[in-house]
């Protein structure tokens, strides 16, 4: 069951962001869709990667000619996979606000921002 509920973010961005390319209304595009979830990724790929991270000095067990700090099991696989599905779940919720329309009702309708 908890593999279901990692899956199931991953499979419906995808799925939305397929769906652009058959349904094309004005919301979310192809490739706005594809930049957004990008660079949403490697924000939270940053975010995570230093979460569970134990140095070399920390572990007591430091390696002749590395630094001190290295880390010594960084789980870059297990940090990639969690970065997808929070990254998922992030633009699900892109997606459903830019396409309910939301944000055409405080956009200015005659093109002045001021």
């Amino acid at each position: 069951m908890n593999r279901y509920l990692q899956i199931a973010p991953v499979a419906i961005a995808g799925l939305l962001w397929l769906s652009r390319i058959f349904l094309r209304d004005g919301g979310v595009g192809l490739v706005n869709g594809l930049v957004v979830f990008l660079i949403c990724w490697w924000l939270v790929l940053f975010m995570t990667l230093p979460v569970g991270v134990r140095s070399q000095q920390e572990n007591g067990d430091i390696q002749e000619g590395s630094e001190p700090g290295a880390p010594v099991t960084p789980m870059l696989a297990k940090k990639a996979w969690w970065t997808t599905v929070i990254t998922s779940i992030v633009w699900i919720i892109y997606f459903a606000i830019a396409e309910s329309g939301v944000i055409n009702e405080f956009l200015p309708r005659d093109g002045s921002w001021g």
